[in-house]
């Protein structure tokens, strides 16, 4: 009998090796564009434990990454140097307690930090208290709405733009934020753009000065030194998406407005008129940004949340160089 079950045991365990290699080797094949075009930038720090990558931005002459602990909820940083080695530093409210939130989006700008806080917040940290290597447990400094939901953020130019992330009845969005676009196409999402103010107690005015009407699903945003405007594009399954706009012409096109806090707002739409193509990825694409040429991208599949990341690279940052002109557009 125990022959029987030993023998029965290692049948299994060369069945499920099988399934899994035959899992890699699928994978890899679909993707092998992305794979083929791709490089690995650095290791995600974290992913052994409960950490979920969400977000990321260049820091000095290496990245900073936010995510959450999928336990607890508590929210986190990494500082990832330029030879790969991290830094952890847990996130506290102002009160001292641990600051619990999805901490979608980072963005750096000047002496601030920023953090989407993916309940209609943007959390704010003092960019000295960031670098400090003598700080493991860092407080917010402050906080402001972002009249959306707050799941991504970046810098471009002289504003921070914090958007939403949409995507059925499970992630609804504000009624007015489901528009028909001068294209005819219907966007569920809106970035709001925040402009810097040196004189502002957190970096910034906290009135938008530009709102932009967005697709569902997107998970980041960033700027090529081209002009265009990166929205990357995932959800609990099925391939990720980079899509690419000329942003010159979302800012020369038909604008309206929208309003925020009983404000009017100037609005202007990406939409299938000024995307000039889309880059198939690898699933669970999150946050991205645009440096020295290489857009970087960071992947939340390796976390606990997914696993299976780890059998197919979801455990780096990958950096790909955008090509010049993509045939394939929506």
């Amino acid at each position: 009998m125990r022959r029987r079950m030993g023998s029965l045991l290692w049948r299994s365990l060369g069945v499920l090796l099988a399934l899994v290699v035959l899992f890699q080797v699928a994978f890899l094949l679909y993707f092998r564009d992305f794979y083929g075009s791709a490089e690995k930038a650095f290791w995600v720090p974290g992913l052994s434990g409960e950490f979920v990558p969400q977000g990321m931005d260049r820091l000095q002459g290496g990245f900073v990454l936010s995510g959450y602990l999928s336990g607890s909820g508590a929210a986190r940083l990494y500082l990832v140097e330029a030879d790969g080695s991290a830094r952890l530093i847990r996130l506290r409210t102002k009160s001292g307690h641990a600051l619990i939130s999805h901490a979608g989006g980072v963005a750096v700008s000047g002496s601030f930090v920023y953090l989407a806080g993916g309940n209609g917040q943007c959390y704010v940290f003092a960019m000295e208290d960031v670098l400090d290597p003598r700080q493991t447990a860092i407080s917010v400094v402050g906080s402001f709405r972002t009249g959306n939901r707050a799941s991504f953020c970046c810098m471009w130019g002289q504003s921070l733009l914090v958007g939403e992330y949409a995507y059925g009845q499970r992630y609804r969005t504000a009624d007015s934020h489901h528009l028909t676009t001068p294209a005819g196409d219907r966007n569920t999402a809106l970035v709001t753009a925040f402009p810097v103010d040196g004189e502002a107690p957190l970096g910034v005015s906290e009135r938008p000065e530009a709102a932009y009407s967005i697709p569902e699903r997107i998970q980041g945003m960033s700027f090529s030194t081209d002009g265009r405007v990166i929205l990357s594009a995932s959800s609990a399954f099925g391939a990720s998406q980079m899509y690419l706009y000329d942003f010159g012409g979302v800012l020369a096109d038909r604008q309206g407005i929208v309003w925020i806090d009983e404000a009017p707002v100037p609005l202007y739409y990406l939409d299938s008129d000024n995307c000039t193509g889309i880059l198939h990825m690898p699933p669970h694409a999150e946050e991205i940004t645009f440096r020295d040429g290489k857009l970087y991208i960071l992947f939340e599949s390796a976390s606990r949340r997914f696993q299976y990341g780890k059998l197919v690279g979801g455990s780096y940052v990958y950096s790909l160089s955008l090509p010049e002109v993509i045939q394939e557009v929506l």
